[in-house]
């Protein structure tokens, strides 16, 4: 059954943007809050007081650079 979803455009396609996606987001999450450790923000502060605007922030890059790796 899983070969024969695989043989589905879309579905493929779909599957391949959301795997990059995924590996784009936690990698950009992981480099920010390692960046702004490293500048000493305390992380109580980081989570609760900063973390909206800056994971919208980074939801954004990742979806643009996810369509910039998927381009053929």
């Amino acid at each position: 059954m899983l070969n024969k979803l695989q043989e589905i455009p879309y579905l493929g396609r779909k599957a391949r943007w959301i795997g990059w996606f995924i590996i784009v987001h936690l990698s950009l999450s992981f480099l920010t809050l390692l960046l702004l450790l490293s500048f000493g923000i305390n992380p109580t502060l980081l989570v609760s007081v900063l973390a909206a605007p800056l994971w919208i922030g980074v939801a954004f890059s990742s979806k643009y650079l996810t369509d910039k790796i998927m381009e053929d």
